[in-house]
């Protein structure tokens, strides 16, 4: 069984939807998010940053949820949650869960950073503004995306919506998802009413 390590509201959220969209049975680590259990010997030997998701299968630790995110579907999907492999829409798939992480988290995680976890005195509102701008560049690159389309691949609901979802649930968080974006909104509402992303940000 698949043992993951999680703490709420963080990158792993996408881990635990993604094996509750599959139906796979896992187990649950749950570290809160602070320095006594993330930086803790214990986990450093997990994960060496200290950061989550990872998990540990049978003694394979994984670290990086896009990673995982392809390794759980290569393993158990069996062809569910992403197009056949080889095909235009598998590579237009691999584009948007990568992007997630790639383009998309690093303004979010700099907001985070600097508008809520660190001390006052080592936040540089300079970079929150900038982070915010590149934000919105981004939704607004989505919201063009999603034009007529459920989920961000096409009609089917996919392991990369998964990846953008989360990114999406920190945009609520942030006050970043405004009616500027309304096919953005309409479709993290549909993200949102799906059972596995309620259990998943619920634990």
């Amino acid at each position: 069984m698949i043992k993951v390590y999680h703490a709420p509201n963080t990158r792993s959220v996408r881990i635990v939807w993604l094996l509750e969209e599959l139906g796979l049975p896992y187990e649950l680590k749950t570290l809160a998010f602070n320095p006594k259990d993330l930086q803790s010997e214990e986990y450093l030997a997990i994960h060496p940053f200290g950061q989550v998701p990872s998990i540990d299968e049978d003694g394979l630790i994984l670290n990086e949820s896009g990673a995982i995110t392809q390794y759980i579907l290569a393993k158990y999907a069996k062809g569910r949650l992403e197009p056949k492999t080889g095909t235009p829409e598998h590579a237009r798939f691999l584009y948007w869960l990568h992007f997630a992480e790639a383009t998309f988290m690093p303004p979010l995680g700099n907001i985070a950073q600097h508008a809520f976890i660190r001390p006052e005195a080592d936040r540089i509102p300079q970079l929150v503004t900038e982070s915010q701008a590149k934000a919105k560049k981004v939704l607004s690159v989505l919201d063009r995306e999603l034009a007529g389309k459920p989920f961000i691949c096409g009609n089917d609901f996919t392991a990369a919506d998964t990846m953008l979802g989360y990114n999406l649930l920190l945009c609520k968080m942030f006050g970043l998802l405004s009616d500027d974006y309304p096919n953005v909104v309409a479709y993290f509402g549909r993200l949102a009413a799906r059972p596995g992303f309620q259990k998943a940000t619920a634990k």
